[in-house]
């Protein structure tokens, strides 16, 4: 079994361990989300790169220096399948997600207990300084999840406030409900009470609809409402439908897109 770190960026097999770049970690925890699914090459530059402007060889590059990785520590690259004209997909039931402390707890289960002083005393350096490493690497994402979480309290509480006075909705009804789920797909912020689920279908329009906004989501009976809002110019369009009318739904947030 391999096991990936996805806050050291690490993957672990046996004794043998191997640092990933930023991107490859991404692709490779989109492609464990999506395991054994097909996740279009969109989709992947989207959770791996956001609304960055990359070259058209990047994701290929990323993919090979994802397999080299799993190569290292004697794993088999073919796990990462390339599937033509459509994108990549992950062997299931191969790679499993860890933490630090679970990764660690494992790999000190298949080491030899020490049997000189000497020895005991360089696998606690070598502890002690993988500790530090994970300790920087986890405090940066942390921050900047900070940093983030206050910029989009503002906006959000001012989207949401819109949406529900739009629909008639009062604030405890949206509490005793559950609240909301969070779920970042690409540059955009969706949001969709704890009753309504993402499936793959929407998820994959939504990469299609990239624009600096946020949009929530929800879904009552046969009618679903999707709302848009900028966060640049705080353009909104909120729209209804069903399943008989998608069609004309596509085409009032294509068009809301283009005008951004």
């Amino acid at each position: 079994m391999i096991y990936f770190d996805a806050v050291a960026r690490k993957l672990h097999k046996d004794h043998k361990s191997t640092r990933l770049g930023f991107r490859e970690a991404l692709v490779l925890e989109c492609l464990l989300l999506h395991a054994p699914k097909t996740v279009c090459k969109q989709t992947l530059i989207c959770y791996a790169w956001g609304n960055e402007y990359i070259g058209q060889t990047s994701l290929a590059k990323s993919i090979s220096a994802l397999r080299r990785s799993l190569m290292a520590i004697s794993a088999d690259p073919t796990l990462v399948v390339t599937v033509p004209k459509q994108g990549y997909r992950m062997v299931e039931g191969m790679v499993e997600t860890k933490t630090v402390s679970e990764s660690q707890a494992i790999l000190e289960q298949t080491k030899v207990a020490p049997v000189t002083t000497n020895a005991a005393t360089a696998s606690s350096t070598d502890e002690s300084r993988y500790d530090a490493e994970n300790k920087a690497v986890a405090s940066k994402p942390i921050r900047q999840c900070a940093m983030m979480a206050l910029m989009l309290l503002a906006c959000v509480a001012s989207s949401v406030f819109v949406v529900g006075k739009l629909n008639g909705w009062r604030w405890s009804d949206l509490v005793q409900r559950g609240g909301l789920t969070q779920k970042r797909v690409g540059s955009l912020y969706v949001f969709y009470p704890q009753d309504t689920r993402l499936d793959f279908p929407m998820e994959q329009f939504l990469t299609h609809s990239q624009c600096d906004c946020l949009v929530y989501l929800e879904k009552k009976h046969k009618y679903a409402t999707i709302y848009f809002v900028s966060r640049k110019t705080n353009r909104s369009v909120l729209i209804r439908y069903s399943p008989f009318n998608i069609e004309h739904a596509t085409h009032e947030i294509e068009q809301f897109l283009a005008e951004e």
